[in-house]
Parts: C-alpha cells; sequence; structure tokens
C-alpha cells in the first residue's frame, strides 16, 4: 500500500475515533454524570496501564520489525510468533498481579465488579494485534474493521445505558468489543503467517528482550505521565475530579489522535526510506508531515482556548464547567505531542536512537512525578492539567533537541513562523462572533465555517509551496 493510500485509511481510523466518541461520550457525560464518568475513566487507565506494561514496547517495536520482513512468509511468522508469546506470557502473568489489586486496594474493592470486567477487558487486549497490521501495512482492514464495531457500539451504548447506575455496562461492552475484535484479527491473521506446530517449537525469545526492554523503559516512563495522570489524579484527588479533567483531556486527546495517524501511517515508510539509504526522500517527507500537523494543529488551538466555555456546555451541559479551565491549559498538547510523535517516535526512532528517546522520557517522568504531587492536592484537575502541560512541553524540547543533534532536517522554523502568521486571523473571527452571537451552538458553528475558509484561502492562494496545494493539484491530475 502506498503511503498516500496508509495516510487516507490511518486518518479515517481517527476521524471515526473522534466522530463516534463525540456521539456517545456527551451522552455518557450528562447520563452518568461527573462521579461515574470519572469512575469509568480510572477503570480504564488503570486497564491501558496494564495493557502497557503487557506490551513491554510491543506496539512500536513490533511495528519496526514486522515492516522489515513484511515480504518474507517465513520470516515475519516466527517474529510474529515470538512477539506474541512475549505479550502473551506477560499478560497472563498481569492479570493475576491487576486481581491481587482489586482484592487488597480499596479504591479498587470498592468497585470490584467493575473492575472485574476491567480485568476480563484487560486480557483480550493481547489479541488486539494492532503492531502485526501496522507493520503489514494493512491500514483498510484496520480503519474498515474498526469503523464498522464502533458503529455497533454506539447502538449498544444508546440501548444499554439509560440511567448513572448502568455504568458497569460499559465496561461489558468494552469487553464484548475486545472480544468480537480478537476473532475478526484471527480470521485477517491468516492470510498473511502460516503457523504451524514448527513455528512455536523453535522461538527464540531472548533476541526480542534487550531491544524490548529499551523500547519499553522508554514507554513506562513517558505512561507515568500521559497515561498514569488519570489514576494519581483518582487517588490524589477523587472520582469527580477525574471527571473533569478525563472530560477536558479527551476532546484534545481525540484531535491529537487524528493527527497521529498520519504519524503512524508514515513509519514503516520511514523505516524503509532510512535503511534503503533514501535521505533526502526521508527529510521530504518529515517535512511534509510536519507541515501538515503545525498546520492543522494551531488554528484548533486558538479554538479550543478562546471556545473552550461553548464547547463544554455544548457537549457536557454547565454541570461540568469545572473542565472549561483544564481544557484551555491542556488545549498546547495537540501541537505539542504532535511535534513528540515526528521529532521523538518516527526520526529518532527511525533513526535507532531509542537511548535518547528514553532519555527524554525520563526527563518526562521526573517533571511530571514532582508537579503532581506539588499542584494536585491543592488544584486538583487543574492541577493535573498544569502538570502535563509542563510535562510533555519537557518531553518534546528534549526530542527536537536530540533530533537536531543527530540529524538535520532544514526549513522546519520557516514553516512554523508562516503558520504562526497565518493563525492570526482565526484570533480575530473569534473575537467578533463571540462579542456578536451568544448562542454557542452558533458561535461554535460559525466560527468553525470561517476558520476553514480562512485555511483554504491561505494555503490554497496565499500561502507559497503549500502542501496542501500540492496535493489538491495532483488529485485533480489524476481525475
Amino acid at each position: 500500500m502506498s503511503v498516500k493510500n496508509s495516510v487516507f485509511y490511518n486518518v479515517l481510523l481517527a476521524i471515526s475515533q473522534v466522530f463516534f466518541p463525540l456521539i456517545t461520550f456527551p451522552y455518557l457525560a450528562r447520563t452518568l454524570g461527573p462521579e461515574h464518568v470519572g469512575v469509568l475513566n480510572f477503570a480504564e487507565s488503570i486497564a491501558k496501564y496494564f495493557v502497557m506494561l503487557a506490551a513491554l514496547g510491543i506496539p512500536i517495536y513490533g511495528i519496526r520489525e514486522i515492516a522489515k520482513v513484511q515480504n518474507e512468509l517465513k520470516a515475519r511468522t516466527k517474529i510474529f510468533a515470538e512477539i506474541f508469546t512475549i505479550n502473551l506470557i506477560c499478560t497472563l502473568g498481569l492479570s493475576f498481579l491487576f486481581l491481587g489489586a482489586v482484592f487488597f486496594i480499596p479504591q479498587l474493592n470498592n468497585e470490584k465488579i467493575l473492575f472485574y470486567w476491567t480485568i476480563a477487558y484487560f486480557f483480550f487486549q493481547v489479541f488486539y494485534l494492532e503492531w502485526f497490521f501496522n507493520g503489514m501495512n494493512q491500514f483498510k482492514f484496520i480503519a474498515i474493521r474498526q469503523f464498522v464495531i464502533r458503529f455497533f457500539f454506539i447502538i449498544f451504548v444508546f440501548v444499554l445505558i439509560k440511567s448513572q447506575f448502568d455504568y458497569v455496562n460499559y465496561m461489558r461492552m468494552q469487553f464484548g468489543l475486545s472480544v468480537l475484535l480478537a476473532i475478526i484479527n484471527f480470521n485477517n491473521l491468516s492470510k498473511h503467517i502460516s503457523l504451524n506446530k514448527e513455528t512455536f517449537s523453535n522461538l527464540d525469545l531472548r533476541k526480542h528482550i534487550k531491544p524490548l526492554l529499551y523500547i519499553f523503559l522508554t514507554i513506562f516512563s513517558i505512561s507515568i505521565y500521559f497515561s498514569l495522570d488519570t489514576i494519581l489524579l483518582g487517588f490524589l484527588a477523587n472520582n469527580e475530579s477525574v471527571g473533569y479533567y478525563s472530560t477536558a483531556l479527551k476532546l484534545n486527546k481525540l484531535i491529537i489522535a487524528v493527527f497521529g495517524a498520519v504519524t503512524v501511517a508514515i513509519f514503516p515508510s520511514l523505516i524503509n526510506l532510512y535503511h534503503s539509504q533514501q535521505i533526502e526522500k526521508f527529510r521530504e517527507l518529515i517535512r511534509q508531515v510536519f507541515f501538515v500537523l503545525v498546520s492543522l494543529s494551531i488554528p484548533a488551538i486558538v479554538i479550543f482556548i478562546s471556545c473552550a466555555k461553548e464547547i463544554v456546555h455544548v457537549l457536557f451541559s454547565q454541570n461540568f464547567d469545572r473542565s472549561i479551565l483544564p481544557l484551555q491549559i491542556t488545549a498546547p498538547l495537540i501541537l505539542i505531542v504532535s511535534l513528540s510523535s515526528i521529532f521523538g517516535f518516527q526520526v529518532l526512532s527511525a533513526l535507532a536512537k531509542d537511548r535518547q528517546i528514553l532519555y527524554s522520557a525520563i526527563i518526562g517522568m521526573s517533571v511530571s512525578v514532582v508537579l503532581s504531587i506539588l499542584l494536585v492536592p491543592s488544584l486538583m484537575e487543574v492541577g493535573e492539567a498544569i502538570t502535563i502541560l509542563v510535562t510533555e512541553l519537557s518531553v518534546s524540547v528534549s526530542f527536537i533537541y536530540f533530533t537536531k543533534k543527530y540529524f538535520k532536517v532544514g526549513g522546519l522554523t520557516n514553516m512554523f513562523l508562516k503558520q504562526l502568521v497565518g493563525a492570526l486571523p482565526y484570533i480575530v473571527f473569534v473575537i467578533i462572533f463571540k462579542s456578536i452571537i451568544a448562542d454557542s451552538i452558533i458561535v461554535l458553528t460559525s466560527i468553525s465555517i470561517i476558520s476553514l475558509i480562512w485555511f483554504c484561502i491561505y494555503h490554497l492562494f496565499i500561502l507559497k509551496n503549500s502542501y496542501f496545494k500540492v496535493y489538491l493539484n495532483g488529485f485533480l491530475d489524476k481525475i
């Protein structure tokens, strides 16, 4: 599959991941209320943390290793079997640890029925196999699979969750979704590998341990500030604070997921370009991704900060007013995390600078732990919002430093400054429309439409050498 097709299907997947939660999450927030939304996010965060521990860095390492042998059936079958076996062993062990935590930790035992379903959901994540299909460039399969399943998931949300006491049903549905995904994945897996008795009798797990540990330590450090934030807030504050904070961060993470889809889709291509010594094409692909992400991130940040009140009221009601300030504080993460994805998990990973990625993650972990202890007990969700912003900024700066040290791309600063200049009209649009219109829905709709129009004018008619113009011209030439 070509890079453009990979990006298209991965962005389609990310858009579905944004669009569907925008339908279900406001309904869940209004139906369940801040406290039960908080406990659900608390449970999901713990489950995802255990998934991260069990994965041992496989989501990155697996893609890289499968991408290297995607055209060799025997080699990719052996590598898949080895990596999957490691993942399964870790998942089984951590399932028992998770179960013990539910028995002995009061915050978990108080909601033990919810957490029993959470453990079941965690276990079936080992069959998700996203790393394998990404490494094989099977983005079309991933996108269509997710789109269909999420569509039916939405239906069940509205059917099975009718009151604040139905929050456990949400985790039951998550478990059901995981089982269905496992069945579909293994059915498709048989088209790409050839498993037999000999495959599992000649496994060499040891060779994967050292590179996995490097990546795992990196991801573990990152998880301290990007996955553990909700868990820390649950322990240091309360479930209600988790509800307000997770509501705000979920909106930003949805946008980040769409932009991150671009970097995930090009990762196998970057690996191939660098290892085949096509360095200039490697640089040009980085420039394109940087341009696209910065161009889209800056307008999104302006709108999220200036229209946070309207966004929260329209999507979640005035009961979530405490989410407004955290949403404004964390809005710059849309750009900051995008830059980290480019320089850290694309460039440095392609250059095999795993140690430098680890150093950056340790910096972020240290900043996060210190700020959480200092700010969360008194400022609660606002303190955690400040913590995640400062933490991600320190990591991104570190990634950029190491990238410049080991690899020169060129032209990125000029691109960034031009996008800042192009963002000034968005601020004017917000001031004008908010001063003359009172209705939140009309304000958001008007600002979104006029911002989209300005975006097209700026990139197609004003800005020279815009990649969006190049993409559009290439598309029109094919028609």
